[in-house]
């Protein structure tokens, strides 16, 4: 089976978990700081706690923080227990991010922050964006959402630099990982120590054994994600069972709330494996985009598949691409699972849709873009581990998984013809 994610680990992460500096942490802000040409970096158990420390510490409690109704549901988490209101906006019938134009005519005086957000690592013409929002209010702390595109750029700039701030992501799943946790990127010196003054005052540190504990997640989640081990994680994903439901609600989507570890520092282990997976990022963003490449090579010709025109400086941390037929989603998953891939639907939710928003006032019908990405969306492995071979099998299962759902389709509209006239 191969796993729609996987994080790339070498013996060098693994030494770095094991013997991490003392300084790690230090270090790491230092080196992410120098990697983005930025003069502050910031680290956090997760990026949502980037979010949420930088609201708190922007001290405007009760105004609006624009953000896109198509969007991981941890942003509106962070921002509703920071203590504003989520102020939803459309994204593009062409893209899965923001509606430029919608987002900034949501932007007014009881606006507090805006957040332009890269899905999947779509690039979008940030500087464009955060210059209209400056224009409009130039109060409104804007907080890029880089936590899947790292550092992809528009027209050679980077996306993490246009805002006030940038938020960075580095679960398993992100373009590198230090585990866990999360950054905060910005070149202003007062919001820089206004969120530092924060997170020191209200964070601790965390107990002896979450070392034991992270070291453990790095080898559970270097086996379950390699060889056989990916079919029962499949299972444990995919099937009916209590670990599942456990799972599921950790999730969170249906409950307001961040996780019970959101003001915990960074470890020394996690910094250190951060270190390390930041020397190695360059090579992995370069693998995403040739595995992307050959998607788009290979994957063209089939007629209910839209792929996406992904802008020059994207970072394909999440390789997507749309169903013509979004009612064929769940065969089509479950066949290329029966071929030995690992598809997703990831995002397959507006957020002012979920009910924990509707029962706020929220809705989304207001936002039909937003429901036409989420019921359409296709997701396909595109991790720097896999193998041109990994990546063949894909391709072919891909295209098996769809000429069933045609032939599937075909039948049903035979049987539906052939079906006999009924008369009283």
């Amino acid at each position: 089976m191969i796993p729609r994610v996987r994080p790339s680990y070498s013996l060098a992460e693994l030494r770095a978990a094991f013997r991490p500096a003392g300084d790690a942490v230090v270090r790491f802000e230092q080196e992410l700081a120098a990697h983005f040409g930025a003069r502050h970096a910031l680290v956090f158990p997760y990026g949502r706690s980037a979010i949420y420390s930088c609201l708190r510490a922007l001290d405007r409690a009760g105004g609006e923080v624009v953000q896109p109704a198509y969007n991981c549901v941890v942003v509106a988490h962070a921002t509703v227990v920071a203590g504003y209101r989520p102020a939803f906006v459309d994204v593009q019938a062409h893209s899965p991010n923001q509606d430029p134009q919608a987002m900034i005519d949501r932007v007014g005086p009881e606006t507090a922050a805006v957040v332009p957000t890269s899905m999947f690592g779509y690039s979008f013409d940030a500087p464009a964006l955060c210059n209209a929002i400056r224009r409009r209010n130039p109060t409104a702390l804007i907080i890029a959402d880089c936590c899947q595109c790292f550092d992809a750029r528009w027209q050679g700039e980077l996306l993490a630099t246009q805002g006030d701030v940038a938020v960075l992501a580095f679960g398993i799943g992100k373009p590198m990982t230090s585990l866990y946790g999360g950054a905060l990127l910005t070149n202003r010196d007062d919001v820089a120590q206004a969120v530092r003054r924060y997170r020191d005052s209200s964070f601790r540190p965390q107990r002896r054994s979450a070392a034991v504990r992270q070291r453990l997640y790095l080898l559970a989640s270097w086996l379950a994600l390699s060889g056989p081990a990916v079919r029962l994680t499949d299972f444990i994903e995919n099937g009916n069972t209590p670990l599942r439901r456990y799972l599921v609600t950790l999730r969170a989507r249906e409950a307001i709330r961040l996780p019970v570890d959101n003001e915990l520092l960074m470890t020394a282990e996690e910094a250190a494996v951060g270190r390390v997976q930041l020397r190695r990022v360059a090579g992995f963003l370069a693998r995403r985009r040739a595995i992307a490449g050959r998607y788009a090579r290979e994957l063209s010709s089939i007629a209910d598949l839209d792929l996406l025109v992904w802008p020059d400086g994207s970072a394909y941390a999440i390789y997507a691409a749309r169903l013509r037929a979004p009612e064929t989603r769940a065969s089509i998953l479950a066949a290329l699972r029966r071929a030995g891939v690992q598809g997703d639907k990831t995002l397959s939710y507006v957020v002012p849709g979920l009910q924990c928003y509707r029962a706020e006032g929220y809705g989304d019908e207001a936002f039909p873009n937003a429901v036409a990405w989420a019921s359409s969306v296709i997701n396909l492995p595109n991790h720097p581990t896999l193998t041109e071979a990994q990546v063949s099998r894909i391709v072919h299962g891909v295209r098996d998984a769809f000429r069933q759902a045609a032939v599937a389709r075909t039948d049903v509209q035979g049987s539906l013809h052939a079906a006999p006239l009924q008369t009283k």
